[in-house]
């Protein structure tokens, strides 16, 4: 059963926090996260374990929420969006998004304008 004490929350609040910075960086990689958080790659696997997750799970989540906020809150263009991320190409981003979505990164744009449109 995955730990759950508020030193091991602060602790994966940390990890999560390096994710994201690696994420947004688009140079995301375990020995790099390893290295940000000072231990090694097989540590952080073991303490992500203790969790319940996996690095690149956690990887995923940051990439879903970061995409999300940038389609709802900028203009950039998904290509954009995709090389900030660090995907190779704008189609492979499309089907991670379809994952984790069900529906293209610009139908998900449209369905979040025209949400607030509907909400003023």
């Amino acid at each position: 059963m995955p730990s759950r004490t508020k030193g091991s929350e602060q602790e994966l609040a940390r990890i999560r926090s390096v994710i994201a910075g690696l994420v947004l960086a688009g140079t995301i990689s375990l020995e790099a996260a390893a290295e940000r958080l000072a231990t090694s790659p097989r540590t952080l696997q073991r303490r992500l374990s203790n969790h319940g997750m996996t690095f690149w799970e956690l990887v995923e989540d940051n990439r879903f929420k970061i995409t999300s906020a940038l389609l709802r809150e900028t203009d950039l263009k998904v290509q954009e969006i995709a090389a900030r991320l660090g995907y190779c190409t704008p189609s492979t981003f499309a089907r991670a998004f379809a994952r984790w979505t069900g529906q293209s990164p610009n139908a998900y744009r449209k369905a979040q304008t025209d949400r607030l449109s509907d909400a003023k």
